[in-house]
């Protein structure tokens, strides 16, 4: 996903009831710098905003945040806020409709809403958070047959966060016939990416300069960041073994492999990792791939005990391949290195790869002695 891309999905909201025309003015520049969905706004400021920003795509919220007024009010609120300015319409219908299972009066009011907008993009707010799962079964199917075009999830007023299974539900019982907006609580990139990885389509937050920033530094950090797939292998466990490497930055890629005569699994698996990391004599981000656990735990648990101990087991013995690990703790201490854990022979196309290349050098190394 490109910085664009993910603005795109992103209404970036702000909707302060006690915060100063200064710090809304401050919003709107700061949210003039990314490429947002919309900028939502409470409807008594989109005259101001379009006079301070007259470029930005405007969305308002109707009946906010509780949505008990009278219908006739909300469907006035709604001919002012589309004369102000506002493009799309966030809106609160009577929720108390839905405790009271009153399912006939909600279908008239979202009737007489659809009717007063048409040809603007409407989202309903159900307040998933203060929904039993059996009302929100009954309503999304109400939503469906009106024409609304989101179901939004939370006002992000009712003191409890929306929730990655809220959206699940709604993408179950959506059948993709309506889109689903996220809103309430979302603060991070990574809680952006995990609802729009459940099904969420748009996502509402007061926190979206944030999260594009975010984005950003993870853009700039890919960019300089080695990624690296290893894997080792030995016919026999001791016998001839190989090693690989494939080393990627960007779309450049480079395979390092090799061999010996006589090794062990973990030494050529070990062996894959230094030479990726020794190949680079200035300071470098990795992330490596690998599917061996004698690796990872290695690393990133037992090497500095190990060290401490001045590389003997709590028996007092050597710790096998003690050399390569005196190695790679020396590494490790110049690189900035991240493992991750990759099942093996779970289809990865990298380490499948490096697998096939690593058998191929063991191989050779069967050949040249047989």
């Amino acid at each position: 996903m490109t910085l664009k891309e993910l603005a795109a999905k992103i209404d970036y909201t702000f909707l302060n009831p006690y915060a100063s025309l200064k710090e809304y003015e401050v919003f709107l520049k700061r949210a003039k710098e990314f490429p947002f969905r919309g900028i939502c706004l409470p409807p008594a400021l989109l005259s101001f905003a379009k006079s301070v920003e007259p470029n930005l795509r405007y969305i308002t919220v109707i009946a906010f945040p509780f949505g008990y007024q009278e219908l006739s009010i909300k469907l006035k609120e709604i001919e002012r806020a589309l004369s102000s300015g506002a493009e799309e319409l966030d809106y609160v219908p009577n929720i108390i409709h839905i405790k009271s299972g009153q399912f006939k009066a909600l279908e008239e009011e979202l009737k007489q809403l659809r009717d007063l907008t048409s040809g603007t993009i409407i989202k309903v707010i159900l307040e998933t958070p203060k929904l039993s799962k059996e009302e929100i079964k009954k309503v999304l199917p109400i939503l469906i047959d009106t024409g609304i075009d989101f179901v939004k999830t939370s006002t992000g007023f009712s003191g409890k966060a929306t929730s990655l299974e809220e959206v699940e539900l709604l993408k179950k019982l959506s059948q993709g016939k309506i889109k689903i907006k996220a809103s309430g609580g979302i603060k991070t990139l990574k809680e952006a990416l995990s609802f729009f990885s459940k099904g969420a389509d748009v996502i509402g937050t007061s926190s979206g300069y944030e999260i594009l920033k975010e984005f950003e530094e993870s853009l700039k950090e890919a960019n300089t960041t080695l990624i690296v797939y290893v894997d080792g292998c030995s016919l026999g466990n001791p016998g001839p073994g190989g090693y690989a490497a494939i080393i990627k930055r960007g779309e450049d890629e480079i395979i390092l492999s090799g061999g010996e005569a006589y090794t062990t699994n973990n030494r050529m698996e070990l062996t894959a990792v230094l030479k990726a990391l020794s190949s680079f004599k200035e300071p470098q981000r990795f992330i490596i791939y690998c599917d061996s656990e004698y690796v990872i735990k290695g690393a990133t648990e037992w090497l500095f005990c190990w060290k401490l101990k001045g590389f003997k087991t709590s028996e007092g013995k050597p710790v096998k391949n003690q050399d390569l690990w005196m190695e790679l703790e020396r590494w490790l201490s110049f690189h900035r290195v991240k493992f991750e854990k990759v099942p093996a022979h779970s289809g990865h196309p990298e380490n499948e790869r490096a697998d096939k290349i690593a058998k191929k050098e063991a191989e050779k190394w069967k050949r040249s002695i047989s």
